[in-house]
Order: C-alpha cells, then sequence, then structure tokens
C-alpha cells in the first residue's frame, strides 16, 4: 500500500476475504489502521464445500439478494451479465469456488485482533442466508459510507 502512496490504510473483506483480512489484522503490515468485516464470512463456505461445478450463477443471485421476488428488483440483467460473463469466459467459476471445497472444515477465526475491526450487517440480511451478501456489488454508496464511517476515527487529522 505504500508503494500506492498510501501510508495508512484500512483492509475490507467478505467471505475467503474476510479471512485474508483477519489474517492481515494479526500480521499488521505497515500503515493498517484496522479492518471491515461483512457477516460471519462463512456463506459462501458453507454453500461452496459442495462440488464447485453445481454453482448455478442466475440462482445465487436470485437467493442472495434482497429482491421482491425477481432478481431484476435487486440488479439490472447488463449488471448480472456482466459479472457471470467474467467466470464463464474466463472459465473460473469452479476455481473461484474450489477455495471453499477444499477447505470445507476451515475456521475464520484467528484469535484476538489487537487493532480495530468493523463490521457491517445490511438491512435485512438473515444469519444463514445473507441477503446482502453482494453488498458492494448491489448497494455501493451506502457500502462506501459504511467504510468512511466505520474509520473516520482513524484518519490523519
Amino acid at each position: 500500500m505504500q508503494r500506492l502512496g498510501y501510508r495508512r490504510w484500512v483492509a475490507q473483506g467478505r467471505d475467503w476475504g474476510a479471512a485474508v483480512t483477519t489474517a492481515l489484522g494479526h500480521l499488521l503490515p505497515a500503515g493498517l489502521a484496522g479492518i471491515h468485516l461483512l457477516g460471519d464470512g462463512y456463506d459462501y463456505l458453507r454453500q461452496q464445500s459442495t462440488p464447485p461445478q453445481a454453482i448455478e450463477y442466475y440462482e445465487k443471485f436470485y437467493s442472495r439478494t434482497d429482491n421482491n421476488g425477481s432478481v431484476e428488483d435487486a440488479l439490472s440483467r447488463e449488471l448480472m451479465l456482466d459479472n457471470i460473463s467474467l467466470y464463464w469466459f474466463t472459465n473460473t467459476a469452479a476455481s473461484s469456488a474450489r477455495i471453499s471445497w477444499e477447505n470445507e472444515d476451515a475456521s475464520l477465526s484467528g484469535g484476538k485482533l489487537s487493532l480495530p475491526v468493523a463490521a457491517t450487517v445490511f438491512p435485512r440480511e438473515i444469519h444463514h442466508a445473507p441477503k446482502g451478501h453482494f453488498a458492494a456489488f448491489l448497494e455501493p454508496d451506502i457500502f462506501v459510507e459504511e467504510m468512511r464511517s466505520a474509520f473516520r476515527t482513524l484518519r490523519e487529522q
């Protein structure tokens, strides 16, 4: 981050990104001021602990977005197709889920952290099947404001 020009920064993660973010919190690299986690980090781990080839793209958007019975209440068709295309054309859907499948019994808990940690739970989120799984994708403005709010006190004057 220093090479990018940041003296102080925060890390954010969800699912396996939460494990990486928590690990950063333990390593305390230079400039890391805090971390932000969404949910318990196990959502896709539980889901993808079945064979990764079983993932159905559209169904995941439907079941994991806050919609009123139609996934297009939450995401435009173009946005979904853009996202799905990244996995389809690069042939990476299975490999992106493989980490969860191979680490079915893994724990994202890494002990006590000594830096500020913030967590966000989006409206109408349900613990076992969170509708906010794609929070940064669905509500980028709210997501950014949550991040800024969580770490406002850490900003340098």
